[in-house]
């Protein structure tokens, strides 16, 4: 008998794999099978109200069909036989992929590659998904700010030490440069190309990248095309208002659903019985974007970690009172409805892309117009 061996290539990509795959497990566990954790939330099932809890979910849902309105609203703008149902299928592949994988990065590919298969030109799809990006990022930036400024007290408070600092103020910077920079782009097109031309120059110095004259090509038609159809959009004021009016709607309910399971566990009476004032609709709207920011800088699936760590961080006062204490199941219920249960309902609609290609995917990350 001969003696295989059998060498496994330790990668950075398996390494990767691994830590996420740990960090998955040990959460499980924690919420569902420790103490207060879902086990015990289904075994005393008057300790919240189920009610409130779908009407959480369905608020949920409610920000991914919004998304669909929108999609709508950009690539119908060229192509007029676009329908719901394929709008509704791009939104439910972009919330599945996006959130099976790191920073949800994934996302926007899977949707790019469901629209070319709709007859959709990759390079008019990317500009539609484009600018839906820099729509959200600029609303949801306002939305920081204007939480910042009107619970500036309560955001003082959570400066609790060194590290909850730089989480906050690193997150926060993030948030604002990355927005700063996209409407840089958006706008002024001649430090855009400046801008191109320094990566140009430092591409070909460090020379550690292949082809860089074939990228700075592919970047410029990029940034050409995206400037073409920005033009196009702010020339019909219509557009402008109704898009950045239902993205203001779609996260606003996405950053409400904590507000929900508040009320599921009746904190607010519990506050009241404790003579603490409970903590209204719009508190809840300005703390959860906090979140959003913070964890955002976790570059995990679903920000797996980072974003039980930042609604402990700034919603634990909420949900522990006197001897009352829900944070764990508050954190469970959120996870389930806004990350496990989002993965739950759009997986059937990664039925739509199961006959992709490595070549069509490596089309999409050239830039190409069209897929082989």
């Amino acid at each position: 008998m001969n003696d295989k061996k059998f060498k496994i290539k330790i990668s950075g990509k398996l390494v990767f794999n691994l830590i996420v795959f740990a960090i998955t497990v040990y959460l499980a566990v924690f919420f569902f099978a420790s103490e207060d954790g879902l086990i015990d939330l289904l075994s005393t099932p008057n300790s919240f109200i189920l009610g409130w809890i779908i009407v959480a979910f369905l608020v949920f849902v409610s920000n991914i069909f919004i998304d669909t309105v929108v999609t709508i609203v950009f690539v119908k703008s060229k192509y007029k036989e676009f329908r719901f149902i394929d709008a509704l299928k791009v939104a439910f592949v972009g919330v599945f992929f996006g959130a099976i994988t790191p920073s949800n990065t994934g996302g926007q590919p899977m949707q790019l590659y469901l629209m070319s298969k709709m007859n959709i030109s990759v390079g008019f799809g990317s500009a539609c998904m484009t600018q839906k990006f820099i729509v959200y990022q600029i609303v949801t930036t306002v939305f920081s700010i204007f939480a910042v400024i009107f619970k500036f007290d309560y955001f003082q408070d959570a400066f609790t030490n060194i590290w909850s600092t730089l989480f906050i103020v690193f997150g926060f910077s993030v948030q604002m440069l990355v927005t700063g920079l996209f409407l840089l782009v958006s706008f002024c097109s001649g430090i855009t190309a400046k801008i191109i031309s320094g990566i140009d120059k430092l591409m070909k110095k460090i020379k550690i990248i292949k082809n860089p004259d074939k990228k700075i090509q592919r970047l410029k038609r990029e940034v050409e095309m995206f400037h073409k159809a920005n033009s196009e959009l702010f020339k019909n004021p219509r557009i402008i208002i109704l898009t950045y009016s239902l993205v203001a709607l779609q996260v606003l309910a996405s950053l409400s659903v904590p507000y929900f399971i508040y009320i599921s566990f009746d904190m607010p009476n519990i506050a009241v019985q404790n003579g603490i004032e409970p903590a209204g609709f719009i508190d809840f709207i300005c703390i959860q974007s906090f979140v959003l920011f913070t964890s955002n800088l976790v570059p995990l699936p679903g920000a797996s970690g980072g974003a039980e760590l930042a609604f402990t961080m700034y919603f634990s006062k909420f949900f522990v009172i006197g001897e009352v204490n829900k944070i764990k199941p508050a954190i469970l219920l959120w996870r389930l409805i806004t990350y496990y249960g989002a993965i739950i309902i759009s997986a059937p609609f990664s039925y739509y892309t199961k006959d992709k290609h490595s070549d069509d995917i490596d089309a999409l990350s050239k830039g190409e117009d069209e897929l082989p």
